[in-house]
């Protein structure tokens, strides 16, 4: 019961993932890809699909530390302070996303 209770939050998230790249996808179909687009499609769905990783390695993090504490009666790195650090992360791959998408739309404008 223990285990279960660990791993359905991984496969909600998992599950989660794969339906918003899915249902992304679909829109994207649907509605058709102008041909003069400045942001490439496939970049926006592997954001979108892998932003869900961030409370996936959270949560692995702190089943990873109760095991060992469990085990070892030893404390790792305290979950608020790896929380942060991924956070900051994911907030500077995001970042490091927008001013990219910002400078190929600059670039594509400064063309026309």
């Amino acid at each position: 019961m223990i285990v279960l209770w660990t791993l359905l939050p991984q496969f909600l998230l998992t599950l989660l993932a794969g339906a918003i790249t899915w249902g992304i996808t679909k829109l994207g179909t649907r509605f058709g890809q102008p041909e003069s687009s400045w942001i490439k499609p496939e970049s926006i769905l592997l954001l979108m699909g892998n932003i869900i990783a961030l409370p996936q390695i959270i949560i692995c993090f702190a089943m990873l530390y109760i095991f060992i504490y469990n085990s070892y009666q030893i404390h790792i790195l305290p979950l608020w302070v790896f929380a942060l650090i991924i956070m900051g992360l994911g907030g500077i791959i995001l970042g490091i996303f927008f001013i990219r998408a910002a400078h190929q739309v600059w670039k594509a404008t400064d063309k026309e």
